[in-house]
């Protein structure tokens, strides 16, 4: 029985969800819709490099491109250990930040998966490598890696809850502390 390959799944992932061809790997910005306006960002190099890393996560975790599916990969993605990938993290801790105010089910649910997961990022396999795999391969290699507490997972749910807050709230912290000093 024939199994498509990681290659193969990224780009009905990309047709699927209407994303533009390599999930937009190319295109010099990127756009995040937010519920009263939709903000441009560049695409930065760091960002290019590992785009793909998060594309497959929402294929192995079975999730969409909705800011419910986002929010579920950008806390499995905090929990899996992708916060050591700065400047990239920021993207993550920011979603997952507002998820906790938004979905903060999706957000339990895909930090206590992630707990139990290795990382895409943490396999170190060549990107060609890892596109040759197909999705069965992607869960046996991450899948169940770690093992401990509810307690434990809860205590670091609770602890990167609070970065993650702040680092959604701190546009917000910013804007405030100015309008204060130029008060003051």
């Amino acid at each position: 029985m024939y199994r498509m390959t990681l290659r193969e799944e990224l780009d009905k992932f990309y047709a699927t969800y209407h994303l533009p061809e390599n999930g937009g790997v190319d295109d010099k910005t990127f756009g995040v819709p937010l519920p009263f306006f939709h903000l441009t960002l560049p695409n930065f190099n760091w960002r290019r490099k590992r785009l793909y890393i998060h594309d497959l996560e929402h294929i192995l975790n079975k999730q969409d491109t909705t800011w419910r599916g986002e929010m579920f990969i950008a806390s499995w993605e905090i929990a899996t250990g992708f916060w050591k990938y700065f400047p990239l993290c920021i993207f993550p801790l920011w979603t997952m930040g507002f998820g906790l105010w938004k979905h903060p089910a999706s957000v339990y649910k895909g930090f206590s998966k992630g707990s139990h997961d290795t990382g895409i990022a943490a396999l170190d396999i060549s990107r060609e490598n890892l596109l040759s795999l197909n999705v069965e391969k992607l869960h046996e290699l991450t899948k169940n890696k770690r093992n401990g507490s509810k307690l434990l997972m809860n205590l670091r749910l609770l602890s990167w809850s609070i970065v993650a807050t702040v680092v959604f709230l701190s546009p917000v912290i910013v804007l405030l502390s100015g309008i204060i000093f130029l008060a003051g």
